[in-house]
């Protein structure tokens, strides 16, 4: 408590010095708070913005890679042996990931396109801007034919827990989604769209019936079996299980709408069990083989159930999207060669660039302005000895301690300091927001060609949705906001205490060293 009374003293009785450190910590304090807290703007944007977008995780090729490698090579053998070694995903490593305890559901699925028979496909409200999806020709040989444009899409699902389910897209309105019961057994059965239902009045227990072949090319088949098979062989019946509301719909301010066909629509979506589809696909492809069994001399059964239970990609719903990063750093090594676990990042680190340069020459003017702090006032504190040598060796003389000594000296600073940085505070809150923006405004402008950068480097086939969110650097901008919190302040106080206690280090050395007889015999 002396030391406390004592430093109290010193700092009024003293008053140019202390009004010049006071400077000294304000001007330290101004400019910390604006490294700091421009810093943590841009990490607390890319941390909202991060919470925003969906937490999916895409297991797929790494074309990019593969392409690379491909062009690296000059002799034909190990081109077309790369070739013949076409990097696939993992079935066994897939079903793994699925254990992770951050997973919460998983699309596991085939995608076919399909044409409806017996039923009409949801109108996607652009016929009358689009070509009509009937037609007709005549071939070569003066034979009519009628086009068709395929009008449903077909998912086949490993596993029940999709993400449509498990994020609400797809909502049950009557019956039930397809279970694991279905997928064993390979069951005919289908859940369809609630709109769906409605334009066919259809309920939950009806049959529909749908091909995947071109109809147009089912009738060539017909006619040159010369009856051998049928339409009915390209015929799928399957019975209603489920009626779901998907919440995803058609935008009619899309670039593509104008162009787009029924099977594209969020409502024309059928799922089915993929053992379902896979049998289907066997059963098309047996009948084609009948006809044609010169096109398939190596055909392995075993083997093509196998391939056609390999999706292209495999989706991964975690529960936190702040868990991404962390999911693919774990799991990226297990994959091998040419395989990787997408989670849009790189777009993601693209679109956040201005941001992290930002954060990253805060930090370095934080630090710079600190071990100049340290500096300064080291030097400030040490030569100021040297006049306070009588002042010092009457205490000592007087039984005070030199580690008191030492604590006056800290308690000097530190009311200086906190006296400081509170006017610091104010003033900071101030001025951080308007510098940051500043700052930020520059900074963009800059890098203005990382603006557009959205699913770049993805790659993605007909039938395949997009998981990921697609987010702009507009969207990553717009969560950038320079606040002053009282975390920020606390850490301005740490930070000035630190400060403080490493300035009197050479000091506490040079009073440890002072002899106080010495000294009073050199004032005589």
């Amino acid at each position: 408590m002396n030391a406390l009374n004592r430093a109290w003293k010193y700092i009024t009785r003293r008053p140019t010095k202390s009004v010049l450190l006071m400077i000294t910590f304000f001007l330290i304090g101004n400019l910390v708070i604006l490294g700091l807290g421009i810093s943590q703007a841009a990490e607390n944007a890319k941390v909202l913005t991060r919470k925003q977008m969906r937490a999916a995780v895409s297991y797929e090729v790494d074309y990019e890679k593969f392409w690379d490698y491909i062009n690296t090579l000059t002799d034909e053998d190990e081109i077309n042996n790369a070739y013949n070694n076409y990097p696939r995903i993992n079935k066994e490593t897939a079903e793994a990931l699925t254990q992770d305890s951050r997973v919460k559901a998983f699309n596991f699925t085939q995608t076919a396109i399909g044409y409806s028979l017996g039923f009409e496909h949801v109108p996607v409200g652009n016929e009358d801007t689009k070509n009509t999806d009937y037609g007709s020709y005549i071939d070569e040989n003066g034979v009519a034919h009628e086009y068709r444009e395929p009008d449903i899409m077909i998912y086949g699902t490993q596993y029940p827990n999709m993400i449509e389910i498990a994020d609400e897209t797809y909502t049950i309105t009557s019956g039930r989604f397809i279970n694991q019961d279905d997928i064993d057994s390979a069951a005919p059965h289908v859940c369809i769209t609630e709109e769906m239902a409605e334009v066919n009045n259809l309920r939950v227990g009806d049959t529909i019936a749908f091909s995947y072949n071109d109809l147009n090319y089912i009738d060539s088949l017909v006619q040159e079996s010369g009856g051998e098979v049928s339409a009915d062989d390209f015929r799928e019946e399957y019975e209603i299980v489920g009626i779901f509301n998907n919440k995803n719909q058609v935008d009619p301010n899309s670039e593509n709408f104008r162009w787009m066909s029924p099977y594209e629509s969020p409502q024309n979506i059928l799922v089915v069990p993929m053992s379902a589809y896979v049998e289907s696909m066997l059963k098309m492809t047996t009948t084609e083989q009948k006809l044609h069994p010169e096109y398939y001399t190596d055909f392995d059964e075993e083997e093509y159930r196998r391939s056609m239970t390999e999706p292209s990609r495999i989706i991964y719903l975690l529960n936190d999207p702040l868990e991404v990063e962390d999911f693919v750093r774990d799991h990226q090594a297990d994959l091998g060669e040419y395989l990787k676990l997408n989670a849009n990042n790189e777009t993601f680190k693209k679109l956040a660039r201005p941001l992290d340069t930002l954060s990253f020459f805060s930090n370095v003017i934080v630090w710079i302005v600190i071990i100049n702090a340290v500096v300064i006032i080291s030097l400030v504190t040490a030569l100021t000895l040297k006049t306070r040598e009588y002042e010092i060796g009457v205490m000592l003389s007087l039984g005070v301690s030199k580690v008191k000594i030492v604590l006056q000296l800290f308690a000097e600073l530190f009311l200086i300091a906190l006296l400081s940085f509170t006017l610091a505070s104010a003033s900071g809150s101030m001025l951080a927001g308007r510098v940051g923006d500043m700052v930020l405004d520059y900074q963009t402008a800059s890098e203005a060609e990382y603006s557009d950068l959205n699913n770049e480097g993805n790659y993605y086939w007909y039938g395949d949705n997009n998981y990921f969110t697609n987010v702009t650097q507009e969207d990553l901008l717009s969560q950038y906001e320079v606040k002053v919190s009282p975390v920020l302040i606390a850490e301005i106080y740490v930070i000035g205490t630190l400060v403080v206690m490493i300035s009197i280090i050479i000091p506490s050395f040079m009073i440890m060293r002072l002899n106080p007889k010495q000294i009073l015999l050199e004032q005589n």
